[in-house]
């Protein structure tokens, strides 16, 4: 049965009808279960309160089921003062807000504080690296105790997950903690954690697979990555695994070999240390910090709509919770807008009017997103603009003309990172 909440036509029910769906409104069900009272059965918190599905941007969306239980996130913060936990698991986001928080309060206080914030974390890291997490140094009692007291003052073990944490993000979190750190990759699919990385100064690998796990790497020749080399699409097996998508066989099949191998999608590299490295993603999909994951090609389907607009590459980076683009402008309609607004059309990407033409196509990028229902977190904050084409001849599209997203990624590296940096600023 579906349950309306307004009445539906005529024709939404013959078509329930021929698919053999009941349709009933709102008060026909409260009709129903007045009429037909039952003993209450209060839920239990394992049992399934909801089926939520993915968005299906790559895809049919798959239902995830979720129980009963649930925290009061306003009352986290006395929680933590009541309870004094011992252990803290947490997503980036949480501790990238934390680490701008305590940044910010810091740079309020001028040349200063900016000093004292490097050298406290530099200081303390240097500490830990000689095996001291001694947490009654000066740098605690400046800087870094107030934090662990705003958490009850008792965390002896932080663990990380969901999203890769970013170099300095990591350096501020053990070094403000002191204490046991661990950094954990995993999926939905692999219950969570497959492979930790413990108190290792330096993000950006997951260290090493956890008990009861196995990883192997396999080609991904479209990107030229062979396990070979000692990178490929990260595979894992375990008596741990899900059994399967609800009601989606074609997809659990998708995900799960003949050998019960359960391919990830992300791409990873053995480092010298044994540790495992993400790299990359084998689908066009990007994951941010705060753990979304959003799909490019879709995005630059929308923003191509914008008269501006030649050819748009939409990136991002795991480690930042926001996506930029390059742009292609479409000159004839910019010479042609430069000229009806006014402007020397000579002169129009002069460094001064192409801070400001870029903010111009920036906003009607982002215009059209919530037009064609973008999430906020799918629309880009930060464009450049490049001056060649991608093409078949110079290797950066594919002969059906979509972008060869891996060399474009390694083409324009250096200006996707300088993007984000000047959009921080």
């Amino acid at each position: 049965s579906i349950v309306c909440f307004i009445e539906p036509t005529d024709d939404l029910k013959k078509s329930a009808e021929e698919k053999h769906l009941n349709l009933l409104t709102l008060d026909k069900l409260r009709e129903i279960g007045r009429n037909n009272p039952v003993e209450l059965v209060p839920p239990k918190p394992t049992d399934t309160a909801v089926i939520m599905y993915t968005s299906g941007s790559t895809g049919e969306p798959k239902g995830g089921e979720i129980g009963f239980w649930q925290g009061k996130i306003d009352k986290l913060l006395d929680d933590f003062h009541d309870f004094r936990p011992t252990i803290l698991a947490m997503v980036p986001r949480l501790l990238n807000k934390l680490y701008d928080k305590v940044r910010s309060d810091l740079r309020k206080k001028g040349i200063i504080g900016r000093v004292l914030f490097r050298l406290a974390i530099r200081s303390k890291l240097a500490l830990i690296r000689r095996g001291n997490s001694s947490k009654n140094t000066i740098w605690d009692k400046i800087i870094f105790g107030k934090i662990r007291q705003s958490f009850g003052g008792k965390i002896n073990r932080v663990v990380s997950t969901s999203a890769p944490l970013s170099p300095e993000v990591c350096r501020f979190s053990r070094a403000a903690f002191s204490c046991l750190f661990i950094e954990c990759y995993g999926q939905t699919e692999c219950v969570i954690g497959c492979s930790q990385t413990v108190n290792d100064i330096e993000s950006g690998e997951t260290g090493i697979p956890t008990s009861m796990n196995y990883i192997k790497l396999v080609d991904v020749p479209e990107k030229e990555y062979y396990a070979k080399d000692g990178i490929g699409e990260i595979c894992i097996r375990s008596p741990a695994l899900f059994k399967g998508y609800l009601k989606d066989e074609a997809k659990t099949r998708e995900a799960i070999d003949e050998e019960g191998w359960l391919h990830t999608g992300d791409i990873g590299r053995w480092t010298p240390y044994k540790t495992m490295k993400i790299v990359d993603r084998k689908k066009n999909m990007y994951k941010l910090s705060q753990g979304e994951y959003v799909a490019p090609e879709k995005i630059e389907d929308v923003y191509a709509r914008s008269r501006f607009i030649s050819q748009v590459f939409v990136y991002g980076d795991s480690f930042e919770s926001f996506l930029v683009a390059i742009v292609l402008l479409n000159d004839d309609y910019v010479k042609q807008w430069a000229k009806t607004e006014g402007y020397n059309v000579d002169t129009i990407m002069s460094s001064e009017l192409n801070a400001k033409l870029k903010q111009i196509i920036l906003d009607d990028m982002i215009r059209e997103g919530k037009k064609r229902g973008l999430m906020s977190y799918e629309q880009v904050k930060a464009i450049e603009f490049i001056k060649e084409a991608f093409t078949i001849e110079n290797g950066l599209l594919t002969p059906t003309f979509k972008a060869r997203r891996y060399a474009v990624e390694k083409k324009y590296k250096q200006l996707f990172q300088m993007i984000y940096k000047n959009a921080k600023i």
